[in-house]
């Protein structure tokens, strides 16, 4: 299993300068993604989604889509890509900036501000305006909310009831420069947990065990304290949270 995605070699620079668009729409709060391996199971792709972008800020919505949608009587193709709405503007421009580029699943994110602002965003600010005709289903088809199923990220608090020690791995109350991380569901995986981990400093691997335990080892206690308190609690999907201690 692979564990955190690598970012592109010198090799493919060139290559990846010409495919990544850039931002050619005013800023706003929904990122519009492509490029996306479109084999990846939907719930693993909207909670990898997640994971990659909620560092930025608070995302209040991950939006992806299944089969083509239609238009004035012809599909129209939307495998590959996804939405992501942030609270705010500043966030959305903040993850635009470090995740474009960054190899997903195999493939370098190609990420751009969304084309129009979000119905969802645009009724929170009070200037939602409902589209008619052929104008309302390209927006619809836009922003992921015409003819194609989709993925919803929600969120609900569980408590969690792995026992590790089953596995042979112990946690303790005494700091250590290794965690452990239990009741992980079955679609997360080391790549996704590492693009969480990833962001604070010492992060060196993520290791599976059965029975959905993992380990996360850091250069320092320290370092592995800090990554405990910032995530500690981190929802995961709609019925598991993230449970993190030290191993002993």
């Amino acid at each position: 299993m692979s564990a955190v995605a690598a970012p592109p070699s010198a090799a493919s620079a060139s290559s990846l300068s010409r495919i990544k668009p850039l931002p050619t729409y005013p800023a706003n709060a929904t990122l519009y993604l492509s490029n996306i391996d479109w084999s990846i199971k939907k719930p693993l792709l909207k909670r990898a989604l997640f994971t990659l972008f909620t560092r930025h800020g608070k995302v209040l919505e991950v939006i992806v889509l299944r089969g083509d949608t239609s238009t004035g009587g012809k599909k129209r193709p939307l495998r590959g890509q996804a939405w992501v709405i942030f609270e705010s503007v500043q966030a959305a421009t903040a993850a635009l900036a470090a995740e474009r580029g960054f190899v997903f699943f195999g493939r370098p994110l190609m990420v751009n501000y969304a084309k129009e602002v979000s119905d969802r965003i645009a009724k929170r600010d009070g200037t939602y305006k409902k589209s008619k005709g052929k104008r309302k289903a390209e927006d619809e088809a836009a922003l992921g909310e015409g003819g194609g199923k989709m993925v919803r990220v929600e969120e609900k608090e569980v408590k969690s009831n792995a026992d590790a020690s089953k596995h042979g791995i112990e946690p303790t109350d005494t700091p250590s420069s290794t965690l452990l991380a239990q009741n992980i569901p079955p679609e997360c995986n080391e790549m996704m947990l590492s693009m969480l981990f990833k962001q604070y400093s010492g992060f060196q691997k993520v290791k599976s065990h059965s029975g959905g335990v993992y380990t996360i080892d850091f250069d320092s206690e320290r370092e592995a304290t800090s990554a405990m308190n910032g995530l500690n609690g981190f929802k995961l999907n709609a019925s598991s949270v993230l449970d993190l201690k030290y191993r002993q």
